[in-house]
């Protein structure tokens, strides 16, 4: 259970995996659509672990400190990422784009004056 941005009510939240579950995700209490937070933590530690990486190729000194500091980042990543799929944050999804283009297809034209119908009209 997550709680909706708009009213703070808990909000049922899919399986992390089920796609099409969060694509349609609303709130019952205030029916604002809903969609995942993006992590922030993930380019961070990502960062860090390619430092860490760098560090362990100047020697073997490093080189443990460099492991070590990588298994305590992994464990902190596992907990990170399980604490967020048990307890999802919730952000308001954002309306899709006006669209640039307009058709205007309610108004069919006149098909005796459309040049393709008066060629065809040669033929018959």
């Amino acid at each position: 259970m997550a709680k909706c941005p708009a009213c703070e009510h808990e909000v049922a939240t899919p399986f992390f995996m089920n796609a099409d579950a969060w694509r349609w995700l609303a709130c019952p209490h205030c029916a604002a659509k809903l969609e995942r937070k993006s992590p922030r933590y993930l380019v961070a530690l990502s960062s860090f672990m390619l430092a860490l990486i760098a560090l362990g190729g100047l020697g073997h000194r490093y080189r443990i400190i460099a492991s070590v500091l990588l298994f305590a980042l992994m464990v902190a990543f596992l907990a990170a990422t399980s604490a967020q799929l048990l307890r999802p944050e919730l952000q308001l999804r954002k309306p899709p784009p006006k669209a640039e283009v307009e058709l205007k297809i309610s108004d069919p034209p006149e098909l005796a004056d459309h040049p393709i119908h008066k060629r065809a009209e040669e033929f018959d």
